[in-house]
């Protein structure tokens, strides 16, 4: 986006100095111009020439700006001693209504009067005023908003508490702040351009530098200041060594602090409100990065992992779900998001108990100045977003959003006699946030968080092949949770954080005579994590990582069969309880990032978990990573590193079965699942905004988890083994004044096999091909267009090759073929969204429409079979569905 500036004519004449401003940017700029005295001030302090402190932009013609028409009105203005315009007089007229404008505005300017031997005294000066075509229809895009994040540091690489910073922001506008004790500050921008950088701290030597904040950017900046040295005289230095004359350490970085994983993927402000397909919701973008396979009624898989091998974090606190109901909203709004970290593999030692990836998401501090309001509403929810500050050091924010599901699916469905609904789906979700700063070393937050999701329905008929299935069906999913989290400095070098949280998690579902599930279990988790930076080239984390908790499950229904086969409900083992168990995993890792090289980054740690509920066991998990920028912008990065994971609690628990008393639920014997992740990747920066990643995985699977679905024996084993492997690239454009957009495609193979002796299989969430296309173009005036098409290999089936007829029930029974033997018809999907907003003086108004599966693809999810399994018909996903929202935000 093309910002214009200021240009400053330092040329003086007599009386009156020129200045040429643009509209659409306003700055303002410091005036020197002569008073009708003697031009010459005595001293600097006692004379001094008026200047600009309010700006106002000036009204661009509408006919004028129609045409294209632009040009400049010299003005001449008169300054009375209080700083106020008192007269302004065209100079040189431009017509078409530019004259009036320029004077409107020239009117309401204020300055600082100027001084003559240290008393304020009028002036006269000119201006000149330039309306730029360009600038103005700039100035009708968005409002914007970036994030700039500063990190001051000294000898030694050390944080420097205290240091003051001061940036000139683009619209002219100044901030000063001042460095905390881990030398760092946040800056919350309305504008996007050059920011002007000052910093200065005591014994060190000034820095001013120049820095380009594009829309939407979440920017990290680190600067490191030079030590004031003493003059000495000149030397012959030492060949290697640095002159004395030469400061050490003097370096500027611009740059996000690297991460402790070999691969972390990020979202900007503006591809998370832009991007096709997720309704403007960042949490559903994640399903667009590499390594993420197309969700399956809301489940995130990873790398070919099961969805509950991925686990999902709140600041440091597990979710149980990451989307409601299928995959439609995700259950923490976006408006509190302060960051979203996707790390497919090889994470760091902070993350335990998956072998997965790990989706982390932080919540931001509210506003500690004002107010600010924003309403989303669309066909599928509404939602209303409120944050503040109550007082200087003690701020707020809280967030609701309910669905209209039940609504719209209330019309269409009423009129079906098979189905009658006992309560439609709906979900809702909440967040709240307190944050108090006590001290500057301190901050202290407590969050609520919660969110529900609930159906039931009624069957009048019962189902061809599994006429059991009769009668209410029900399902709901919840949790609640309660933290406090604490950040504190003890000194420029150590810092710590402490997460205390309590949480409620239920899963209650039922499925008439056959199947009931009542799963109601507390998590108490406690978090501590030590920073230390222990030299200039090493820091150190040490943290330790406990959850634990009562659990109540009643259960009654069929145990499962081993992933790869097909269920007949006909036929499982009948499984009934009712018990009540606790769980209690602490974990500890330690962690280093070392530096050896200004360009080499070395990450070793190890971590421990034991958990009680599966045989007392404990699992030692070395991992290793590195990243090595071998030449400017080449980067070669890879990892290698243990993952454990623990059973799931009815997979362990030791409750009996009170259909078999002879038999147990589970296996209170079993031992943790383990993958070991392998990755050797490539990144490199074409520019500021083109980029692209490469890179290979392999993950070994071991000791995982077979169900046994027979009445008599064990009901489950350790015996899995499994591999996955494949590639993954990411063509990627940042953000810039126009577009955004990037290609992401990712090759892999899923396999399992139930025990050493058996062959390989297919896993039943592999997906082969995975390729996204997203792009989003800024046409001018507010609008915005951009398109996401996805083509994603077929989900795996087992096929059905007959049946048996089962005279005691009257029904047939399916013989499954080769589990996953066969395959969907490939997925192919493209998604459109477009936005028209408008810029108010204190908001803005932003209307969207997004449109999914626009050429109506018949996407298969399934198949569904006869009565004797003679005959089937393909069940299709969503088909053309238009999405209308408005999002408002004051």
């Amino acid at each position: 986006m093309h910002l214009p500036g200021v240009v400053l004519n330092r040329r003086i004449r007599a009386r009156a100095l020129a200045i040429t401003l643009s509209v659409g940017a306003p700055a303002a700029a410091q005036i020197g111009a002569t008073t009708q005295a003697d031009p010459t001030p005595a001293t600097p302090a006692a004379t001094a020439a008026p200047r600009l402190t309010q700006f106002v932009q000036a009204d661009y013609p509408a006919e004028a700006l129609a045409q294209g028409l632009e040009g400049s009105v010299l003005l001449e203005l008169t300054v009375d001693p209080t700083g106020h315009v008192s007269q302004v007089t065209v100079v040189q007229p431009l017509g078409h209504g530019f004259d009036e404008a320029a004077t409107a505005a020239a009117r309401t300017f204020v300055f600082e009067p100027a001084r003559r031997d240290g008393v304020v005294v009028a002036s006269i000066l000119r201006y000149r005023y330039r309306f730029s075509a360009a600038a103005a229809r700039a100035a009708q895009q968005p409002q914007v908003h970036a994030l700039l994040r500063v990190t001051v540091r000294g000898r030694g690489d050390q944080p420097l508490a205290g240091a003051a910073v001061r940036l000139t922001l683009p619209d002219g506008t100044t901030r000063q702040a001042t460095s905390d004790e881990r030398g760092a500050l946040r800056v919350e921008l309305d504008s996007v351009g050059s920011v002007r950088i000052a910093l200065s701290a005591d014994g060190h030597e000034p820095m001013e530098v120049t820095e380009t904040v594009a829309d939407r950017e979440d920017l990290g900046l680190t600067y490191r200041l030079s030590p004031v040295r003493a003059a000495a005289p000149p030397t012959t230095p030492t060949p290697g060594e640095p002159s004395a004359a030469e400061p050490e350490d003097e370096a500027t970085v611009r740059a996000r602090r690297p991460p402790r994983e070999v691969t972390r993927q990020s979202l900007e402000f503006r591809e998370i409100l832009r991007m096709p397909g997720t309704g403007g919701d960042a949490l559903r973008a994640v399903q667009n990065f590499p390594g993420v396979a197309r969700a399956i009624n809301g489940l995130l898989i990873v790398r070919g992992s099961t969805p509950q091998d991925t686990q999902i974090f709140a600041d440091g606190t597990s979710i149980p779900l990451i989307y409601h109901f299928g995959g439609l909203s995700s259950v923490i709004s976006t408006e509190l998001l302060d960051r979203i970290d996707f790390y497919p593999g090889n994470y760091s030692a902070r993350y335990g108990r998956a072998q997965g990836g790990i989706v982390d998401v932080g919540l931001r501090s509210p506003r500690r100045q004002g107010y600010r309001f924003v309403a989303n509403i669309n066909l599928i929810d509404a939602s209303l977003f409120v944050e503040g500050a109550i007082t200087r050091n003690l701020s707020f924010a809280v967030s609701f959003r309910r669905s209209y599901v039940d609504a719209i699916l209330g019309a269409v469905l009423g009129g079906i006699d098979a189905v009658s609904f006992t309560s439609l789906p709906v979900y809702w979700d909440y967040q709240g946030l307190l944050e108090y700063r006590p001290s500057p070393r301190d901050r202290v937050r407590l969050a609520l968080l919660g969110s529900d999701d609930s159906l039931s329905l009624l069957l009048n008929r019962p189902s061809e092949t599994a006429p059991r299935f009769s009668g209410s069906f029900s399902t709901g999913i919840g949790f609640h949770a309660g933290q406090v989290l604490w950040d504190h400095t003890f000194s420029p070098t150590i810092s710590s954080r402490a997460m205390v949280s309590v949480s409620r998690n239920s899963i209650n579902i039922g499925g008439g005579e056959v199947f009931g599930l009542d799963l109601n279990f507390w998590n108490l988790t406690g978090r501590y994590e030590l920073t230390a930076q222990v030299n200039r080239r090493v820091r150190a984390n040490l943290g330790i990582d406990i959850v634990g908790g009562p659990a109540e499950i009643r259960f009654n229904g069929v145990r499962m069969p081993s992933e790869g086969q097909m269920p007949n409900l006909q036929n499982l083992a009948r499984v009934s309880t009712q018990s009540s168990d606790s769980l209690y995993r602490p974990g500890a890792y330690a962690e280093l990032e070392m530096t050896p090289t200004p360009r080499l980054r070395l990450i070793p740690s190890l971590r421990a978990d034991y958990t009680r509920d599966a045989n007392r066991s404990w699992a030692v998990q070395p991992r290793l990573s590195f990243r090595w920028e071998f030449t400017r912008d080449w980067f070669l990065k890879g990892g290698v590193g243990v993952f454990n994971q623990p059973p799931q609690p009815q997979q362990s628990s030791g409750a009996v079965n009170s259909f078999n008393p002879a038999t147990t639920v589970g296996n209170p014997f079993l031992g943790t699942q383990r993958s070991v992740h392998y990755g050797l990747g490539m990144e490199h920066n074409f520019s500021q905004y083109l980029s692209l990643s490469v890179e290979g995985f392999y993950k070994d699977l071991d000791q995982q988890i077979v169900a046994q679905p027979s009445i008599q024996g064990v009901p489950y084993f350790n015996s899995g083994i499994g591999r996955i492997y494949g590639g993954e690239i990411l063509f990627r454009h940042r953000p810039s004044a126009r577009f955004f957009g990037w290609l992401a495609y990712t090759i892999s193979r899923s396999e399992r096999r139930d025990s050493p002796e058996s062959a390989y299989r297919i896993f039943q969430f592999d997906q082969t091909h995975i390729l996204t296309l997203i792009g989003s173009y800024r046409l001018g005036r507010g609008w915005e267009v951009g398109l996401r098409f996805r083509f994603v290999t077929g989900n795996p089936t087992t096929p059905i090759i007959g049946a048996v007829y089962n005279g005691d029930t009257g029904t047939y029974t399916q013989i499954p073929g080769a589990p996953f033997s066969s395959r969907n018809a490939p997925f192919h999907q493209l998604d459109l969204r477009v936005d028209k907003t408008w810029t108010f003086r204190r908001g803005s108004l932003n209307l969207f429409l997004e449109v999914l599966n626009v050429y109506n693809n018949a996407n298969p999810e399934g198949v569904q079979y006869n009565y004797n399994y003679t005959q089937s018909n393909t069940v299709t996903g969503i088909p053309f569905f238009p999405n209308l929202g408005v999002r408002f935000e004051y």
